[in-house]
């Protein structure tokens, strides 16, 4: 295991405990007045400081940008790009679906990426060429080839953000369906993805994902031997329109995507 990854577990695994910790009191404060965004900007902030806190005394020459406060230390080697808590609403509601995302980047580019679940403790990631992990073991993509009992995962489109996409959304639903296909709904972008890098899932996809939602867990994904790409089948995922699968599932669930999404 690469010293960097190994730094990056022991931040998030103490970032965890505090989100642990701080998710079962979530009720009394939200019961004392404060707003379910408030509550969750308080918590995200407290996890954010105690990654920071172990990525500063073991890095001083890197750079530490975080979700919610931005740069908190610029250095002049690599930088880590932090999301304390992905899968806000979930975490809001008291359930499980948010993780903590690391990635580390030397001039523009991911070396190392981490997403841990701080309640399941299931902990991938991944250095570049030295392929993709699951709590200690290797993983790699499923070898699923038609959708007849594969097991997809996608996100529900009633946000703001995806509502204009949701005919397309139940349509491929539906098609999936008729294939014999399974569909799981996930609020973090990053759970999913890391999950068809562990070959739990057989495809994810999402729609206007930001580049902070998929940078890490598209980088274990890639090293686990998943394909990725827009769903025109560009490789470029700028616009944060992507699908993620299993090598030979990929081609029979592209067209699938470009015709009701793209």
């Amino acid at each position: 295991m690469q010293p960097r990854i190994n730094v990056a577990l022991k931040a998030a695994r103490a970032a965890a405990e505090y989100i642990v910790h701080s998710q079962e009191k979530l009720l009394f404060d939200k019961e004392q007045g404060q707003s379910a965004e408030q509550v969750y900007s308080t918590v995200c902030s407290g996890a954010e400081r105690s990654i920071v806190y172990h990525l500063e005394k073991a890095y001083p020459a890197d750079t530490i940008t975080t979700r919610l406060q931005g740069t908190v230390q610029n250095g002049s080697e690599g930088e880590w790009i932090i999301d304390a808590i992905q899968g806000q609403h979930l975490f809001s509601r008291g359930l499980t679906g948010n993780v903590i995302t690391m990635s580390y980047l030397v001039a523009g580019k991911v070396e190392h990426a981490l997403v841990l679940n701080p309640h399941t403790k299931d902990e991938f990631y991944a250095s570049k060429g030295r392929g993709a992990y699951l709590n200690n073991s290797r993983i790699r993509t499923s070898s699923a080839r038609t959708l007849d009992k594969a097991t997809v995962a996608a996100q529900f489109p009633a946000t703001d953000r995806l509502a204009p996409f949701a005919s397309g959304q139940f349509a491929i639903l539906s098609e999936l369906a008729d294939q014999g296909a399974r569909v799981m709904m996930q609020d973090a972008p990053a759970l999913m993805l890391a999950n068809v890098a562990a070959g739990r899932l057989d495809a994810a996809w999402g729609i206007k994902l930001q580049e902070w939602e998929v940078q890490a867990p598209l980088f274990i994904a890639k090293e686990a031997g998943c394909l990725f790409a827009g769903f025109d089948g560009s490789p470029s995922v700028a616009k944060g329109d992507l699908l993620c699968a299993a090598p030979r599932l990929f081609k029979v669930l592209l067209p699938v995507l470009n015709k009701h999404l793209n």
